[in-house]
């Protein structure tokens, strides 16, 4: 009875340790990915904060064209 024991104990700590190895996998993949995915979106979202800090008018012209653009095709459509 008590070998039984032993392997059932043994294979539970074995299939807890393929566990915690597993979740601990999954999470630095995770972190992995999100900062991959921050940096390049959050340098994109930089460089258009500068463009619109340092040429606001421009950035009003064009928005302004661009919504005026969208709305007529838009009405086009509709």
């Amino acid at each position: 009875m008590s070998d039984e024991n032993d392997i059932q104990y043994k294979l539970e700590e074995g299939i807890s340790r393929v566990q915690d190895g597993a979740e601990s996998l999954r999470d630095k993949a995770s972190d992995t990915i999100e900062d991959l995915t921050c940096n390049k979106g959050c340098a994109a979202l930089q460089a258009v904060r500068d463009v619109v800090a340092d040429q606001p008018v421009v950035s009003v012209v064009v928005a302004g064209i661009t919504g005026f653009l969208l709305g007529a095709l838009c009405a086009r459509k509709l």
